[in-house]
């Protein structure tokens, strides 16, 4: 007697049935013929085992690749007091505002888009910051600017203002003085809540002495 195979549609000899499934079809086969002509799913398996090792190495890939292009803030070559940990992800936003003499820094200049992983402004945003890491400090953020910021002391384009030399620095978060090298930024995840004020509102004003 002769079996029909669903697979091919040859008519194959009952005794050489289950060999015909094996050598012809073993990659077609289905769960029950699977079992019938006992491979185990070798084949299945096979092609399970490299589907799954073709993922892992995509996510391995992948993770590499963030860490390397996104977290890759720099905090190694930071001299901030306090460096924020590039491994405990947050994305936060509220507003900050530098101004020293009768120049105000418009953060949509190029140089100062996504210039760091940790902390950063995207084009279009105005003066909305991103933190991307926990322990951000106003110091910290201002260095990866271009920028140094201390509670007397302000850096920038190579132009020091000092309160020893008779300059104003003011730094203030919501109105309140604070220690930009201690102060940790507070953020929102609304970039609209922020834009309305919602994070730390940040404000750098410098002054020269007369």
């Amino acid at each position: 007697m002769t079996t029909h195979c669903t697979y091919c549609g040859d008519s194959v000899p009952d005794d050489d049935y289950e060999t015909h499934l094996r050598r012809t079809h073993a990659d077609e086969l289905t769960g029950i013929d699977e079992r019938r002509v006992g491979t185990s799913s070798d084949g299945s398996k096979r092609r399970n085992m490299a589907l799954y090792a073709g993922a892992g190495v995509i996510l391995v890939v992948f993770v590499l690749g963030y860490s390397l292009v996104f977290l890759d803030s720099g905090a190694d070559a930071s001299s901030a007091a306090v460096q924020p940990d590039a491994t405990a992800q947050i994305h936060e936003h509220g507003l900050i505002t530098v101004q020293y003499d009768d120049t105000t820094v418009e953060f949509t200049e190029p140089r100062y888009i996504e210039a760091d992983g940790c902390f950063h402004f995207h084009g279009g945003d105005a003066q909305v910051w991103h933190a991307h890491c926990e322990d951000v400090t106003i110091e910290y953020a201002l260095e990866t600017l271009g920028m140094d910021v201390t509670a007397d002391t302000f850096t920038v384009d190579g132009q020091t203002f000092a309160e020893e030399d008779g300059d104003d620095v003011s730094v203030t978060v919501d109105g309140k003085e604070v220690d930009p090298q201690e102060h940790v930024l507070e953020g929102v995840e609304s970039i609209d809540e922020a834009g309305d004020g919602a994070g730390d509102t940040v404000e750098i004003v410098v002054q020269s002495g007369d």
